[in-house]
C-alpha cells in the first residue's frame, strides 16, 4: 500500500495487527474517506484490526474534516437565521403541521404492506369485504392507460386482474418504492368512488383479516398524506425545503463534534 503522511502501511509493524480499535465505529459516518485517507479499501470490521500507529493519521484526518465542516456550518448559519426571522406565523405553523404528517405518514412500515398484498394474492376466493377492500387499493396502483386497455378488451378490475398484476415483477418492484408524488389525483377519485359512501371501512377491513387491514390502512395513509401534500403553496414549499437541508447539516455537524470529543480523549488499540 506504501507510504502516507510518513507511515509505512507495508511495515511488519502495521501488518501484524495488534488488538481491536474500540474507537473506530465512530467514524462509521465517514469510514469511506477515511479508507481513502489510509490507503486501504476493506470493510470497517476489518479496519477495527489495525495498527496503532494508523490512529495519528485518522485523527489528524478527523481533525481536518471538522475544521472544514465548522467553517462551512458557520458561513451557513447568518442565512438561516434571517430565513426564520423573516418566516411569516402561517409558513411556520404549516411547516409544523407538516412535520407532524410526516412523522404519521412515515411511521407506516411500507414492507407491511408489501407482504399483505402478496399474502392477499395467493386467495383465489376471497370474502366480499376483503374482495372490495383490496380493489379499492388497485385503483391506486393502476395507470388510467393499463385501466383503458383493459376495458377495450372485455376485462375488469377484478380479483383475476389484482393476481396478474401481483405476478409482474415491475409491479411488485414498484410496490416496495411508491410515492405520495406517484399518486395522481385521477387515481384518488377512483379510490374514493370505490370506497364511497363506506361501502368499504377501516372497520370492515379489520374484522376481515389483518392483510386487509393493512392494505386499507395504507392506502388511506398514503391517500390522506398526498392530498395535505397538495395543499402546499410554492413558498412554504420552499422553506420546508430549505429548512430540512439546516436540519441535516446541523445534526451531520452535531455528528462531528461528538467524534471530536471522543478524539479528545486517548485512543487506545
Amino acid at each position: 500500500m506504501g507510504e502516507s503522511n510518513g507511515v509505512d502501511f507495508t511495515s511488519p509493524a502495521c501488518l501484524v495487527p495488534k488488538a481491536a480499535c474500540s474507537q473506530l465505529f465512530l467514524y462509521g459516518d465517514v469510514r469511506t474517506l477515511i479508507f481513502e485517507f489510509i490507503g486501504v479499501n476493506q470493510d470497517l470490521a476489518t479496519c477495527r484490526l489495525v495498527c496503532q500507529d494508523w490512529n495519528v493519521d485518522i485523527q489528524r484526518f478527523i481533525e481536518t474534516v471538522f475544521r472544514m465542516k465548522k467553517f462551512a456550518i458557520d458561513m451557513l448559519r447568518p442565512s438561516w437565521e434571517e430565513l426564520h426571522r423573516n418566516m411569516s406565523s402561517v409558513v411556520k405553523e404549516t411547516i409544523e403541521i407538516f412535520e407532524v404528517r410526516r412523522a404519521v405518514f412515515e411511521s407506516f412500515d411500507g414492507n407491511v404492506f408489501y407482504r399483505s398484498m402478496r399474502m392477499l394474492a395467493k386467495i383465489n376466493k376471497p370474502s366480499q369485504t376483503v374482495h372490495d377492500g383490496v380493489l379499492a387499493v388497485m385503483n391506486l396502483l393502476t395507470e388510467e392507460t393499463e385501466l383503458t386497455e383493459l376495458k377495450d378488451n372485455g376485462g375488469a378490475l377484478d380479483w383475476k386482474f389484482f393476481k396478474k398484476k401481483m405476478l409482474n415483477r415491475n409491479f411488485l418492484k414498484s410496490l416496495r418504492s411508491i410515492k405520495p408524488e406517484d399518486i395522481s389525483t385521477s387515481k384518488i377519485v377512483r379510490f374514493e368512488a370505490a370506497v364511497g359512501l363506506e361501502m368499504v371501512t377501516e372497520y370492515d377491513q379489520l374484522f376481515a383479516s389483518r392483510e386487509a387491514r393493512d392494505v386499507y390502512t395504507w392506502a388511506m395513509n398514503m391517500v390522506e398524506y398526498k392530498e395535505f401534500l397538495d395543499t402546499i403553496t410554492p413558498d412554504v414549499k420552499s422553506a420546508i425545503k430549505e429548512t430540512k437541508v439546516q436540519k441535516i447539516k446541523e445534526d451531520e455537524f452535531r455528528t462531528y463534534e461528538t467524534i471530536m470529543r471522543k478524539l479528545n480523549k486517548s485512543v487506545r488499540c
